[in-house]
């Protein structure tokens, strides 16, 4: 049965916004959403009233005071009600999220959203199944969730205990209610390995030098060292034996590529590469930062539970300027970036290092252009060693 649409004259296309996201979500939501806008008894009220009394305090402008603190039994605070009022904040411009003595998501990556209600019904008909694969997130309202790697809708995770943040997932969703949103049907495999036979263990990290040695043509490679390659591109066939010779040591292999074109993805495709993570050459910075930081989440992940990776980082100064843009207020004073970005590409070459039981090799490219950057050749070309495949 479909939910009875109320109607205001004179919106603005803002407010018009709030409305249709209001009138989407189920009645629990609801009922919290009008508590939250300051409704001391949202029970009593019928549907459409709660959502005129929530459109009343956002057409007025009024902020949002902090939920008193009530003796008696406890409201039910719904997990995803955070991610409604961070869209609604960013529909509006206006700071509609919880506050003071409530607790608020320390990182959001990407654009804010909210899943609607998953209704059980609809779930179990396993209506249009897709093909999934993508970094585990977490959404403002707590739950997880993943971006599907070919940019369409976030689909949520439950019931799948041994996924947490950050894991690389692959596996199957189906549409969970009427919003045609997915929820995760079907886990694969979790970090390059079969869900089935996937345990993870907490690796301990205790450091010690590189002394594993792989050779490769007439270059040898140190595991857990920092590498800067003499190739501007990681699309080469001398780096593909690379990576293929490390996977046949049990590496995992990542790489990070920013500035990609079209004809750049498909010959990325063919490198072997476990995992890329591409930064299109359209990309707001907004999104080069979302992307780099959850790269190097996804890779302290992998080294938490114990994985060897070798990490490989394509054009790091464009990236480095990209970030730049999205810092804009901060002063250029870090090698002629800002100290955002440089503590950014800091912990890109800060992933490298050597543990008694796995390592982690990092491989950046080079062009001449790069040599005149102060923050690549104090920041990386001083603390790596030059290696021609």
């Amino acid at each position: 049965m479909s939910k009875q649409q109320i109607t205001y004259e004179g919106l603005t296309p803002e407010q018009q916004k709030s409305l249709n996201l209001i009138q989407s979500v189920g009645i629990y939501e609801l009922r919290a959403l009008a508590r939250v806008f300051g409704e001391p008894s949202p029970t009593t009220l019928r549907r459409n009233e709660q959502i005129r009394y929530i459109m009343d305090v956002i057409i007025s402008g009024k902020d949002l005071n902090p939920i008193p603190l009530r003796q008696g039994r406890p409201y039910k605070e719904l997990s995803n009600i955070e991610g409604i009022l961070e869209e609604l904040s960013e529909i509006t411009g206006k700071d509609y999220t919880l506050k003071k003595n409530q607790e608020k998501p320390t990182k959001i990556f990407g654009k804010a959203f909210t899943f609607r209600q998953a209704e059980q019904n609809t779930i179990a008909k396993k209506l249009f199944p897709i093909k999934v694969k993508g970094i585990v997130l977490s959404s403002p309202d707590k739950n997880l969730y993943l971006f599907n790697e070919n940019g369409s809708t976030p689909v949520l995770i439950k019931n799948f205990d041994k996924v947490k943040e950050f894991d690389y997932i692959t596996g199957n969703a189906v549409v969970m209610n009427n919003e045609q949103e997915y929820i995760l049907d079907e886990v694969e495999t979790v970090n390059f390995v079969k869900y089935d036979e996937y345990s993870p263990k907490d690796a301990k990290f205790t450091p010690t030098l590189p002394t594993t040695n792989l050779k490769i043509g007439k270059a040898e490679v140190k595991l857990g060292s920092r590498y800067v390659l003499n190739q501007s591109k990681l699309t080469d066939s001398a780096l593909k034996m690379l990576v293929s010779t490390l996977k046949k040591n049990k590496v995992i292999t990542l790489a990070l590529v920013s500035n990609v074109m079209y004809e750049d993805s498909v010959a990325l495709s063919s490198m072997g590469f476990d995992n890329t993570f591409i930064l299109r050459y359209d990309d707001e910075p907004k999104s080069y930062d979302d992307k780099v930081n959850i790269f190097i989440e996804h890779a302290k992940r992998l080294q938490s539970i114990g994985c060897s990776l070798a990490i490989f980082v394509q054009d790091v100064v464009t990236i480095a300027h990209t970030l730049d843009a999205n810092y804009k207020n901060s002063a250029k004073t870090y090698f002629n970036h800002t100290e955002e970005s440089a503590n950014i590409v800091k912990n890109l070459v800060m992933l490298a290092k050597c543990n008694v039981e796995n390592s982690t090799t990092l491989f950046v490219t080079n062009e001449d252009s790069d040599n005149f950057d102060p923050l690549y050749t104090t920041c990386i070309s001083k603390v790596s060693s030059k290696i021609s495949l």
